[in-house]
């Protein structure tokens, strides 16, 4: 069964104000995806309708995969953050019974689900600790099988890699780092087990103030934004920087 997180629907519902839309491509077997946003809503449209490429889509897709378009949401009400939630919902609903056209069973994880309980460390410092008296949360590789005592000894690892920072539009302290291991796998650990900010809250997501890097996983770009996310893209500048 293909398990689609919700969180990444969210991430590929974007305001119509934007001009861009998200993108869900699905593997011909159903036992993979990955999301593409933003994405000019002109060019999406020429591809659809008569455009197809045989070597992947002019918007990063792959050759002979499924992509199921995320309509944007209507950003002209009071609370957007709701508006937009709630449109998620009603596309991963869509989204499922499109799957069902192809055959492919699939399940949509909830946002709950995908979020950490505690956040060990500061901002201030990424060598952080457990915090007091609380053992460490191991990390483990679903690949090899390697496991690291924490956060800190995931991080002082050689063979680990930080490629990208997925974040959570919806609240950034819910976002994830993406790195890479020796073995050839990518996991996925939650800002909240690397940092934790001093200010929250402020989110710039969808204004005209927005570069809109975190949009995108890769590459890891800095933000001049006065943004929440602007603050986790300098953690992972941080840590990248550890390993030069």
């Amino acid at each position: 069964m293909l398990r689609v997180k919700f969180q990444d629907i969210l991430r590929a519902t974007l305001p119509q104000t934007s001009g861009n839309e998200g993108w869900i491509g699905v593997s011909p077997r159903g036992d993979q995806y990955h999301v593409v946003v933003p994405v000019d809503t002109q060019i999406a449209r020429g591809v659809m309708a008569c455009n197809r490429p045989t070597d992947g889509t002019p918007f990063g897709g792959y050759a002979g995969w499924l992509y199921f378009r995320c309509p944007p949401f209507e950003d002209f009400q009071t609370d957007d953050t709701s508006a937009r939630k709630s449109w998620a919902h009603t596309t991963a609903d869509k989204l499922l019974r499109w799957l069902a056209l192809y055959h492919i069973e699939a399940s949509i994880e909830s946002d709950q689900s995908l979020r950490s309980n505690h956040a060990e460390n500061d901002m201030s410092s990424l060598q952080g600790g457990s915090g007091g008296s609380t053992a460490p949360k191991t990390i483990a590789c679903s690949r090899c099988g390697r496991i690291w005592n924490g956060i800190c000894a995931f991080l002082r690892d050689s063979e680990t890699s930080l490629e990208g920072y997925r974040a959570c539009l919806d609240d950034f302290s819910q976002g994830w780092y993406l790195f890479s291991h020796s073995c050839g796998n990518t996991i996925e650990v939650p800002v909240s087990r690397v940092a934790r900010l001093r200010e929250r809250g402020r989110t710039l997501i969808g204004t005209h103030a927005c570069p809109g890097l975190c949009y995108y996983e890769r590459p890891i770009l800095p933000c001049a934004a006065k943004c929440e996310g602007a603050g986790y893209r300098r953690i992972a500048e941080k840590i990248a920087a550890r390993r030069r």
